[in-house]
């Protein structure tokens, strides 16, 4: 990835250059010369999906703009637009009715003017109160353009919309946000066939000028064609954009295939897999982007910024009911980012490909990365852990292990001392003991006086008592507390 650092992306050809040629910084606003306000921040993210014509899903609630954006984009585009509402749809409507010709050789279609076949740009609105079976039927007309196996030869853009599904358990959702009912999940299957699944903003997210633009709205006074009329560039930013694609796929795609397979690594291991279909099309999407914000903002577009957008515009998970929260995946881009900038063979990239923060730790120690290196990961793994029980047991296990070798930062340090201080340090407690709470100490003792316990196991388990053990299974805590203590080479006898 360095080397893509290096490289300078081809320029777009045109106005947008001429102006960056000038040192001006002149930024296309697509979304706003659309009266289409707030969206600002997605220009980029939309123009990508009409320059490479890759199918968008757009995911919020009611009244927020997405069936306006798009008629007004197929109108300056000068495309035939097919509007659906999917929760009314019939498969008919899509293709009329199918009647044998005279001599019985061929099939025709009987249709309305709405229906697909000879639509150029296709609106799937509602597509979360969709039939299950017509969804299927979806399939092909989203990825492949296809319907019954008949080629849409007409059609560029696939698009559709939806409002957040309803949790399984509507007891669940978060007080201040609508509750859609009616909208169900997708299936993932359906939802992986949108190269672009997009959060729309709602009036929260708006500045207190864009809300009073939206209340404003266009006016009688104002002529019905004005955003037509100013936007008449458009088409023109699509086709640089789309030119523009194909030229950065020969200057970056090695890199960021680099980048690609490290960050669906790390977003399984968050619990967010990824198919392979996912993977390539994140390739795809991220020279789209990078290309739009190239022709929008100028040559000056940082690629790691176009890449974090296109990752948070770009996963399937963000069209279902529990969303991944924007903390793990730009985590997992960062990491990600990290690793693919690193040469190959090199020790500090090895410890970075190890997913398990843990044995990060072990292996950076024994490929001698330098103590500031290893007092972040130190401080990562830490951090990571996802219950006391654990944190405690890795603390004591690292604070044993660096303490008389290494020189650790004090992050890493001040952590490591408080989480060991209470398996090393004698303290005497004393609190109320109810039943339940006697009963667990009676386990302790049965099972320790039962087995040859390491004193320093010993230490951990009664150090423990009792909060570490609410609700934590302490047999799995012990066994897990002295394969921490193998990996760092701590002996427990």
């Amino acid at each position: 990835m360095r080397s893509l650092r290096k490289k300078r992306a081809p320029a777009p050809c045109g106005n947008s250059q001429e102006a960056t040629r000038r040192g001006g910084k002149r930024k296309v606003h697509l979304t706003r010369s659309l009266d289409v306000h707030g969206w600002s921040h997605l220009d980029s993210v939309l123009l990508a999906s009409l320059a490479s014509e890759s199918p968008l899903l757009l995911v919020g609630p009611h009244g927020t703009a997405k069936s306006l954006l798009v008629e007004r984009i197929s109108s300056t585009l000068g495309l035939t637009l097919r509007h659906y509402n999917a929760s009314l749809l019939n498969y008919d409507d899509l293709v009329g009715v199918p009647l044998p010709e005279e001599n019985g050789s061929r099939l025709r279609f009987v249709y309305t003017p709405g229906a697909i076949w000879d639509a150029e740009f296709v609106f799937f609105d509602e597509i979360s109160r969709c039939r299950a079976d017509l969804q299927n039927k979806l399939f092909p007309v989203i990825h492949e353009r296809r319907v019954l196996g008949i080629r849409l030869e007409k059609l560029r853009h696939c698009w559709a919309a939806m409002n957040p599904p309803s949790p399984e358990d509507p007891d669940s959702h978060e007080a201040g946000g609508a509750l859609y009912l009616g909208s169900e999940a997708l299936d993932p299957a359906l939802i992986d066939r949108f190269p672009f699944v997009v959060s729309v903003p709602g009036w929260n997210s708006l500045t207190k000028q864009e809300r009073r633009k939206l209340v404003l709205g266009r006016g009688p006074s104002r002529k019905a064609s004005s955003h037509e009329e100013k936007n008449l560039g458009i088409p023109d930013l699509v086709a640089k954009c789309a030119d523009l694609i194909g030229r950065l796929e020969e200057a970056l795609a090695e890199g960021l295939s680099d980048y690609i397979v490290q960050l669906v690594t790390l977003l399984g291991k968050a619990r967010l897999p990824q198919s392979p279909r996912r993977a390539r099309m994140l390739l795809q999407s991220i020279l789209a982007v990078h290309a739009a914000r190239i022709v929008l903002e100028g040559e000056d577009a940082v690629l790691e910024e176009s890449v974090e957008l296109a990752v948070r515009c770009g996963l399937p998970e963000y069209a279902t009911e529990a969303p991944p929260s924007p903390s793990t995946v730009l985590a997992a881009h960062k990491q990600a980012w990290e690793v693919a900038s690193l040469e190959k063979d090199t020790a500090w990239r090895e410890v970075l490909e190890e997913t398990d923060p843990v044995r990060r730790v072990a292996l950076a120690d024994r490929l001698n990365l330098c103590d500031g290196d290893l007092s972040r990961i130190i401080t990562q793994a830490i951090g990571e852990q996802e219950n006391d029980a654990r944190r405690v047991g890795l603390g004591t296990a690292m604070f044993l292990a660096f303490r008389e070798r290494r020189n650790l930062a004090p992050s890493a340090w001040e952590p490591l001392v408080q989480l060991s201080r209470r398996v090393l340090e004698p303290r005497v407690t004393s609190d109320h003991i109810g039943s339940r709470t006697l009963d667990l100490w009676r386990q302790l003792n049965n099972w320790l006086a039962a087995h040859c316990v390491p004193q320093i196991e010993r230490n951990y388990l009664l150090g423990g008592f009792p909060d570490l053990w609410t609700g934590q299974d302490w047999r799995e805590a012990v066994s897990q507390f002295r394969a921490d203590l193998a990996l760092f080479g701590i002996e427990s006898e």
